[in-house]
């Protein structure tokens, strides 16, 4: 009689489960359609903004090279600057390397140097310490990286 029972369950819950697996694979086939259409959207919508780009681009481009040919100059180059990237100048790429190492070299300076009772207090000095000093030499360095470059950019845009 137990053995009908748990039978009789096992095919119940065998059906049910069979019935959901049916609901997840549509429900999966729903989300990939979603995603796809997000993803046709996304594709679409950067087409735009690239066909109007090259269209403001072809607008310069012609409006240049009227300005150009009108102009007595015979230098008739037509080739723009290259976008300047986003991101860290350097001195601040500078300052955080030089903060990093620092504050590792004078956390080990700070713990061998210290007596064995103060190793950590030591070692924490020296990190802060450390820290302090890399960041002033590492931005110090990115200063003149920055300067160079800038310089370098002045001379490149007065031989234009």
């Amino acid at each position: 009689m137990k053995m009908k029972k748990y039978l009789i369950i096992f095919g119940a819950l065998a059906l049910v489960a069979c019935n959901n697996t049916k609901q997840a694979e549509e429900r999966g086939r729903e989300a990939a359609n979603r995603e796809n259409e997000i993803r046709e959207r996304a594709i679409d919508s950067m087409e735009t903004v690239n066909e109007n780009r090259r269209q403001h681009h072809a607008a310069n481009t012609s409006y240049q090279s009227t300005d150009n040919n009108s102009s007595s100059n015979s230098n008739n180059n037509n080739t723009t600057e290259p976008a300047k990237k986003k991101g860290m100048n350097n001195k601040t790429k500078g300052a955080l390397i030089g903060a990093g190492s620092g504050i590792v070299g004078g956390a080990l300076t700070g713990a061998a140097v210290s007596k064995d009772k103060d190793k950590g207090k030591g070692a924490l000095i020296g990190g802060a310490v450390g820290g302090a000093v890399g960041t002033g030499v590492g931005y110090g360095i990115g200063a003149n990286e920055d300067k160079k470059a800038k310089a370098k950019q002045d001379s490149i845009n007065k031989s234009k």
